[in-house]
């Protein structure tokens, strides 16, 4: 620590290392920071003391931040998408938000309740969500590289550093609503001034935080090593929060604070739950230790949590009911048949015991909890926080209900499709609201999905043996197979592929009947009915077999797939049998038993289970995971047999960008199986959510640029191409680079791959990139001389790729620079030009990095127009015609890599990354 006029240089704590994170507590007089090699936190007293651990389980800690308030520490996992708060003395982790892109650098305003982040990725961004982690929301997004991220809470202004492209930086700041303001620089700040570090010089420096201006060195003499991190400890950068807020100042589990002193100078007191001390202050509420006091009871084992305890046992032993005694578990007697882990013998007799994690239900022999078939209750996520605890939360899209267990869709209510043999019925998940859809009376309509790309339905007719599609918007109808069917019963869409896949006695299956697919997983599962009945599954192109269930089988007809956890939902006709299991055939257990007559199909979706019944002609629901509240929901159908539930979520993966651009006019981004329609620089969304107006009405008419007919031309080019594409009859594919199944376990860099190697899983770094798959670091193929440039060019090293660029006085494409005789006219967005000329004229236009090798569709090659700050696509010969557009020439150009000539359009639309197809 230093003076703010570099004097009075103190080392505080020695051999942190050179890769920490940063905060402080004023009040406590504490420093704490977490190591990112090792990801450990630590906090220590100001005066010198002995460092405490109070956090080791997480090596990707990527921001580190204290609310003094609250009394807590919240970090950044940057590879894990995570971010996570703790007490100050290291108990009561958890987890606020998931499945977030690269976060780091957070920072916390503890007065206004709010929380500050940078997210990585292709679109950089600075986001913000309240304490608890609800209410995210994106700031504002950006082209440049950020690495840095403080807050001036007096002014309630975000300060953030940036890197361009050319390695060029800047600091900038906007209002804590993302508001940009005029720009200013700042790493820490205090009063009027802000302090940054500068690891060159291995100098503090200070600035002005409004006017910017030169800078002033803090401590004249350099530092011994280059300084990664500062905080300015004043009390008036830690305010405290108002007496009568609705959190003031003390934990929320910790209890209700009375008068809580708003400055050390006033007086106040503080009343504190059971299992929590008034601490030395007076100000708030620590956690006593009941297991350090021995009054604790246990027999065994004690471990402390925040305001209470509990008792625990060593493996082979078990508790008893009084949740203190341990004792050792045995083998149950014969007549005990449901305990599946083991016995414990108590006075009353013998009881079962429970897996860690669940607890004995009230009929004495079987268990709830996470580790148990009913997930605790839970319709999605279960995190034990202690043996006879748990928690339940829900992945994104979902919201949990006030029940703490349900997890409930957001988006449009869901509804059903039903195949009727003569007719295909919409209905109501309750089973109100029947509908038809398709009519047919000499078809027998047995198979049908959904594909809500292009909201279709496709069904299949075993008496006309064709496959049809209808389409939901206009009602139109198209026969897609006719040829070569002989029985098809089964059908399933993959709906991120664009494939279509059907059973068929006659193609080599004994007696084929339910089929479902696994996009995300790259997996077919089917059922058979023939003499040797099983349920399979395999790769989507029908490689790598695989038995999922073979055993007690009858008459496997309907087959459907829980998403949210990956399991799988079979009925046996003959038996009157429901089934469930992992995607692997594990964990199979029965769920229904003679209680829907003859079952033909199912389908799942938040917590039910809805079934057709050909016996009754009806249709049933019941729950999924316990297999109760079973009721009747649809009666005197004709022969219901298809179920598919339609909604956003139901089958998760679906991008909606790729049919007429998800109905947005610029561009669209695909979310959770919704269309998000947003609109470039210049422009504003209207008030449809679509379509888009120029931002000046006044000053500009929409098309008036040369970048604008060329934003137009895309569009009209890629809704026309579309519509092209989808009147085709078959489903395109995509080719597979590995099994995604297998690839889940690793962590590849986020500029790597997964390849499959020898028929293993192997992250591998992408061209331009060099590591070990796990970690990927950028190649300067202008430092290694493995360039291209030409003679009279200089190289210039960019993420992934580099750039030529011809020298003063020369011109050409970077690798051939030629004299300049005469002054060159330049090529500008604001006039047109060809395509020909942007494509050679290597100022202009570069390649695309290797993130980007997916960005185009239909082996589309992608280029880069840095004056634009688009993306361009190169599209081969696939599409047979090209709208035009006023002024705006279209050129072949023939690709260097083949003799095939193609046309270029420019610029793509719809957001996109590598990893996403």
């Amino acid at each position: 620590r230093m003076d703010l006029d570099g004097k009075n240089q103190r080392r505080l704590v020695a051999g942190v290392g050179s890769s920490i994170l940063l905060d402080y507590d004023f009040r406590d007089e504490r420093v704490y920071w977490a190591d990112q090699h090792t990801g450990v936190i630590y906090k220590a007293s100001a005066r010198g003391a002995h460092r405490q651990k109070l956090y080791s389980s997480d090596k990707n800690i990527s921001g580190l931040a204290v609310d003094w308030i609250s009394n807590s520490v919240y970090w950044t996992s940057g590879e894990k998408g995570k971010i996570k708060r703790m007490d100050l003395n290291g108990k009561n982790e958890r987890t606020l938000l998931r499945h977030l892109t690269q976060p780091s650098s957070i920072t916390v305003d503890p007065t206004r309740r709010f929380l500050f982040w940078l997210s990585g990725g292709i679109t950089p961004s600075i986001q913000r969500s309240d304490l608890t982690g609800q209410r995210k929301t994106m700031l504002i997004k950006m082209a440049e590289q950020l690495k840095a991220l403080t807050v001036d809470r007096e002014d309630k202004r975000l300060f953030w550093v940036q890197f361009g492209l050319q390695g060029e930086s800047a600091i900038a700041s906007c209002d804590y609503n993302g508001n940009v303001l005029a720009q200013s620089l700042g790493i820490s700040i205090f009063l009027e001034h802000l302090y940054y570090t500068d690891a060159t010089s291995r100098i503090i420096k200070q600035l002005d935080k409004n006017t910017g201006g030169e800078s002033l060195s803090v401590n004249i003499k350099p530092m011994g090593k280059p300084p990664v991190d500062i905080k300015v400890v004043h009390p008036l950068n830690q305010p405290m929060g108002d007496s009568q807020s609705t959190f003031p100042g003390c934990n929320e589990q910790s209890g209700n604070c009375v008068n809580v002193c708003s400055s050390l100078a006033q007086q106040g007191t503080c009343k504190c739950n059971e299992g929590f001390a008034l601490s030395k202050q007076g100000t708030h509420c620590e956690d006593v230790n009941e297991c350090a006091h021995w009054n604790h009871g246990c027999s065994l084992g004690c471990e402390n949590i925040p305001g209470s305890y509990f008792c625990t046992c060593p493996q082979g032993y078990a508790l008893l009911p009084d949740r203190k005694t341990c004792q050792e578990i045995t083998a149950c007697e014969s007549n005990i048949t449901k305990c599946g882990h083991g016995c414990l013998i108590t006075d009353e007799g013998a009881v079962c015991v429970c897996p860690d994690g669940s607890i004995l239900q009230e009929d004495g022999q079987a268990c709830t909890g996470c580790s148990s078939p009913d997930n605790g209750g839970c319709s999605q996520m279960c995190t034990p926080v202690t043996p006879s605890r748990w928690q339940c939360s829900c992945l994104p899209g979902y919201q949990l209900h006030q029940d703490s267990k349900r997890c409930i869709a957001s988006g449009p209510p869901p509804y059903l499709l039903v195949a009727n043999l003569v007719d295909v019925r919409q209905i109501h998940p309750d089973g109100s609201g029947d509908r038809t859809l398709v009519q047919d009376p000499r078809g027998t309509i047995i198979a049908l999905d959904y594909d809500p790309i292009q909201n279709h339905v496709y069904f299949a007719s075993t008496r006309q043996k064709t496959i049809e599609r209808v389409d939901l918007n206009d009602g139109s109808r198209d026969v897609l197979v006719s040829d070569g069917l002989d029985s098809p019963e089964g059908l399933a869409l993959d709906w991120v592929h664009r494939r279509m896949y059907w059973t068929d006695k006659s193609k080599g299956l004994e007696e084929p009947r339910g089929i479902v697919v696994h996009p995300l997983a790259k997996k077919l599962f089917w059922t058979d009915m023939g003499a040797q009945p099983v349920v399979e599954s395999a790769s989507l192109e029908g490689t790598d077999r695989v038995v999922i269930a073979s055993t007690n089988l009858v008459s496997p007809t309907g087959l459907t797939i829980d998403f949210t956890d990956d399991h799988l939902f079979w009925c046996d006709q003959r038996r009157g049998l429901v089934e469930t299991a992992a995607l692997d055939g594990s964990d199979r257990r029965v769920l229904l038993e003679n209680q829907v007559g003859r079952p033909f199909d199912l389908a799942v979706f938040e917590d039910k289970l809805w079934i057709s019944d050909w016996e009754h002609r009806q249709l049933r629901s019941v729950h999924k995971r316990t297999g109760k509240n079973l009721q009747r929901i649809h009666v005197n159908m004709v022969q219901p047999a298809s179920v598919v539930v339609v909604h956003p979520l139901s089958k998760p993966g679906a991008d909606v960008c790729l049919h007429l651009n998800g109905g947005c006019a610029q561009v669209c981004e695909s979310k959770l199986g919704l269309a998000h329609c947003s609109c470039l620089s210049r422009y504003v969304l209207s008030a449809d959510g679509k379509s888009c107006s120029p931002a000046d009405a006044s000053n500009k008419t929409a098309g008036d640029s040369f970048e604008d007919k060329i934003l137009q031309h895309c569009i009209h080019f890629f809704l026309q191409s579309d519509s092209d594409v989808s009147s085709e009859p078959a489903l395109y594919t995509d080719k597979m680079v590995s099994d995604q199944n297998e690839c889940y376990s690793l962590r590849c860099d986020v500029n790597a791959q997964c390849l499959l190697i020898a028929g293993s899983p192997t992250c591998s770094c992408v061209e331009g990139f060099a590591g070990d798959g796990q970690l990927c670091v950028d190649i300067d193929e202008c430092k290694q001389g493995t360039h291209t440039c030409g003679k009279n060019a200089e190289c210039q090293n960019n993420l992934g790729r580099y750039q030529c660029k011809c020298q003063a006085g020369y011109h050409g494409n970077g690798k051939s620079c030629q004299e300049l005789e005469t002054t060159s006219p330049s090529v500008t967005t604001g006039s047109p030009a060809d395509v020909t000329t942007l494509h050679h004229n290597s100022n202009s236009v570069e390649s695309c990095p290797s993130t980007h090798e997916s960005y185009c569709l239909y082996e589309g090659v992608c280029f880069y127009f840095p004056e634009m700050e688009s993306y361009a696509c190169k599209t081969r010969k696939f599409f047979h015609k090209q709208p035009s557009v006023d002024n705006v020439s279209e050129t072949s150009v023939t690709d260097e890599s083949s003799s095939e000539s193609t046309t270029t359009s420019v610029p793509r639309v719809r957001k996109s990354s590598s990893r996403s197809r």
